[in-house]
């Protein structure tokens, strides 16, 4: 008896202190990812949302410069300027995949989502009513979405299309190469599904290398929507890197290239032909109903306020 209280009571000597995942900060409707650690604000650095099972990776603030002046760039990436974003940020791990847009078709039956595509483009989403049409597998990123398809699943879970300017600053995760890898386009198949190497069919995501801060597929797989309107160039862009509007714009800009796309960054070829598009800076434009077998999107979650 002796011995059992003694043990007892060194044991209630030990200081109890929570540690892990629990103890972390997360933003509304998100848990903290099993492994995740303390990032800015004492946010966790990863954290799993809620209603859709995606993944975020939280991105510090921070000042970046977007586009280029390359006398060889194409014109719409022109000029370089800088962009500071004054909150930290989430950004999906991966594009949205099958699995996840599946609950908001499920969650929301009388959806119209047709309604929303290009009747040029009517294959929105018979991926899931047929399968032999696309991969139906949960972990492919879903694709045949338009924007405003994409907007409608952000809007039911919470989430928000990133902005073309935090898109950028997700994908160069701290660099200033043409690829978040470097420069080299040899390296390119080792982080994109792109051109021949992807049998001009989508691949589950996470399945090649991620950039520095984590984030996969930001070359590559599919193309990916961005919330702001389409302008030509950066001319009076936002120095915040909040949402670009134009009323007379009538696209919407897609980033990162896709398994159709070739190597190369910012070429001089029409800012309509996104062929040889893949590089951090690199934009390609379409009408927001032109939706297609390339094209899917990532979401973001801005960190608006901070204060504990």
């Amino acid at each position: 008896m002796r011995t059992l209280t003694t043990i007892l009571l060194i044991f209630a000597a030990i200081p109890c202190t929570i540690t892990g995942a629990e103890s972390l900060k997360t933003p509304p409707g998100c848990v903290a990812a099993d492994n995740a650690k303390p990032g800015p604000e004492g946010y966790a650095d990863r954290v799993i949302h809620e209603k859709t099972g995606i993944e975020l990776i939280l991105i510090s603030s921070g000042t970046f410069v977007m586009g280029t002046d390359d006398r060889f760039a194409a014109s719409n990436v022109l000029p370089a300027h800088q962009v500071t974003i004054s909150q930290p940020f989430y950004m999906g791990k991966t594009e949205v995949t099958n699995g996840q847009y599946r609950r908001f078709m499920q969650a929301k039956p009388d959806y119209d989502g047709e309604a929303d595509v290009d009747p040029a483009y009517d294959l929105y989403l018979l991926h899931f009513k047929d399968k032999s049409v696309m991969s139906p597998e949960d972990e492919y990123p879903v694709v045949w979405v338009g924007w405003h398809n994409a907007m409608a699943f952000c809007d039911w879970a919470g989430l928000e299309l990133p902005s073309e300017a935090l898109w950028e600053c997700a994908c160069r995760a701290g660099t200033t190469t043409n690829y978040s890898f470097g420069d080299d386009e040899q390296n390119l198949h080792d982080y994109a599904w792109a051109d021949l190497a992807a049998g001009h069919l989508t691949h589950p995501v996470a399945t090649k290398l991620p950039n520095q801060w984590g984030l996969y597929d930001m070359h590559g797989n599919v193309w990916e929507w961005c919330a702001d309107d389409y302008i030509y160039r950066y001319e009076d862009a936002p120095a915040d890197g909040s949402i670009r509007r134009d009323p007379k714009s009538q696209t919407k800009p897609l980033r990162g290239g896709s398994w159709s796309t070739g190597p190369g960054v910012h070429r001089k070829t029409p800012d309509w032909f996104p062929s040889t598009a893949m590089g951090s800076m690199a934009r390609f434009h379409v009408a927001p109903g032109n939706a297609w077998q390339d094209r899917g999107f990532r979401v973001s979650l801005p960190l608006k306020d901070t204060t504990p």
